[in-house]
């Protein structure tokens, strides 16, 4: 019999929580024969993510996960053998005393946020009691090391990326199927997915203005209130094909892109300003150079995590030093005058880039992580 696994998902404005579990709850089904039961409280933004998602649905299929709405105390369900509450989303209290009324208890994680700061592998694993029922609780962190949780990496995914990477013609009908055939006339493509970010005005500045033209693709989010400032309009104009043009400059919006697609943007794509932590892990696979911008936390609590990582990748993967610069340019640290300095490294970078990826495809993936310690659990 599969392992039964209750994986619990409160969706976030910024959608990241829900882009994890998602993706971790495919990869726990179709890789690990893992019987997903994913619990989210907002079907309407999962419909936005998954295509073919009945949003009206209280319990559904899909892709060999049994998705059910979670709005009440759910005093009716079975708990599986595997728990995970996504980012620490409190579990309802009965369903909890379900729980332990099992026999054996469930094994019982609490997926974390990504952070590449050196806590993390003393944190990771750490136990904490449910003072209701005694049930023991354990700290999954994903992390760059060996000593973390690990990073959502599906297998065959590094194999799928090189090889539309090296086809121009897979290229060419990802495009076409954007509706932007034009896209390989341009000398360099970038992708743009943040927060409300000042610095976005700047970079859009420095591309119209570069002697290399650019295409922008510019997904649905929060970003195109400030795409939309830069241009001279309002954001309710930027809808799914709108095309703006400044200089040497294109930008394309784009509609909210289903994950594989998704992935492919960032496969195609030179240069990719993700955001938050699923955007910032794909970024990552597709071994092409980033700009994160993380997310925003009170007395810059953000930018010591922001630092943990440039530092990580620096010591990893040497980096040319403009990409630091950049990433504090990016994070709302001075630094107009940087965004030409990193276009002309594109190159280097990506092979930077690349070399960074390769180093992290060598460490145990977050999926495989979490069943090796069940297993362990269990024994």
């Amino acid at each position: 019999m599969p392992v039964r696994c209750d994986l619990f998902c409160a969706v976030i404005d910024n959608y990241g929580d829900l882009g994890v579990c998602w993706r971790l709850a495919r990869q726990l089904a179709a890789e690990h024969d893992v019987a997903v039961t994913l619990w989210v409280d907002d079907l309407a933004s999962f419909a936005h993510m998954a295509p073919g998602l009945d949003a009206a649905a209280r319990t559904q299929r899909l892709g060999g996960i049994t998705v059910r709405h979670w709005d009440g105390d759910m005093a009716e369900a079975v708990p599986g053998e595997l728990i995970i509450e996504g980012f620490g989303c409190p579990l309802p209290a009965r369903f909890v005393a379900a729980m332990a009324r099992c026999q054996p208890a469930p094994v019982w994680l609490n997926l974390d946020y990504l952070s590449a700061e050196d806590w993390v592998e003393g944190c990771h694993g750490l136990v904490s009691i449910d003072q209701a029922t005694g049930l023991v609780r354990h700290f999954w962190f994903p992390g760059f090391t060996a000593a973390t949780g690990g990073l959502l990496r599906e297998a065959g995914l590094l194999a799928a990326r090189d090889a539309f990477q090296a086809d121009r013609s897979a290229q060419a009908a990802f495009w076409q199927g954007l509706g932007i055939a034009e896209a390989d006339a341009f000398s360099r493509k970038i992708s743009l997915f943040s927060y409300e970010n000042a610095a976005i005005e700047a970079l859009l500045d420095a591309l119209a203005e570069s002697e290399s033209s650019t295409l922008l693709l510019v997904p649905a989010g929060r970003a195109l209130a400030d795409v939309a400032r830069w241009a001279g309009t309002r954001a309710a104009t930027l809808t799914h094909g709108t095309r703006l043009a400044r200089g040497r400059l294109r930008v394309v919006i784009l509609p909210f892109l289903s994950h594989d697609d998704y992935d492919r943007l960032l496969w195609a794509c030179d240069l990719n300003a993700v955001r938050g932590e699923d955007s910032f892990v794909r970024a990552q696979w597709a071994a092409r150079p980033l700009l994160w911008h993380i997310y925003p936390q009170d007395e810059g609590a953000h930018l010591a995590k922001l630092d943990a990582f440039v530092g990580r990748v620096n010591a990893a993967a040497g980096q040319p030093a403009i990409w630091a610069t950049a990433q504090q340019a990016w994070n709302g640290l001075p630094g107009r005058e940087v965004w030409p300095a990193l276009l002309a490294e594109l190159p280097r970078l990506a092979v930077a880039a690349r070399d960074w990826s390769a180093r992290l495809a060598t460490q145990p993936d977050l999926a495989t992580g979490v069943m090796r310690f069940y297993a362990s659990r269990v024994e």
